[in-house]
């Protein structure tokens, strides 16, 4: 989990874009909301976000909990070996 917002917006009723909230650089760009919020979900699966936030056309939006592939690993998970000073 990165901590930022993934999210798919459009730019018009034939381009639809997935990217992170505020990046001006789209992950990618699709025709429809059905492709790009299908692209939003494996790319939160990938990298363990457990959002997206989905925008419409007339300004309406919504927050989807996508189910990841893993479980981003935490400080607590990496352990190295123990040495003594």
């Amino acid at each position: 989990m990165t901590g930022h917002i993934l999210e798919v917006l459009p730019l018009s009723r034939q381009r639809w874009i997935v990217r992170y909230e505020a990046d001006a650089t789209p992950l990618s760009e699709h025709p429809t909301l059905a492709e790009a919020r299908a692209a939003a979900i494996n790319h939160a699966r990938q990298f363990g976000e457990p959002t997206i936030h989905v925008r419409g056309l007339n300004g309406d939006q919504h927050v989807e909990a996508v189910e990841p592939d893993f479980r981003a690993p935490t400080p607590a998970d990496v352990k190295g070996p123990h040495v003594e000073p």
